[in-house]
């Protein structure tokens, strides 16, 4: 994880959306990400995860070359 934060009314963004905490995560490659979301640990507990969230998004990023 290299970001954990609070969040709350967009300053730019729909008016009617509001997100508490914001999170990322880097992984190596989505090849990673998908065999991390696969694992059978991490399955087991994914219905407490869906309970505790209202929404959620994922938004893979790609660093841009300087």
């Amino acid at each position: 994880m290299i970001f954990y934060g609070y969040g709350g009314e967009f300053l730019i963004g729909p008016s009617h959306e509001r997100w508490d905490a914001v999170m990322l995560v880097r992984q190596s490659s989505v090849a990673s990400f998908l065999e991390f979301a696969s694992n059978q640990d991490y399955l087991s507990g994914i219905g407490h995860r869906l309970a505790a969230l209202e929404d959620s998004r994922l938004l893979p990023l790609v660093a841009a070359q300087a």
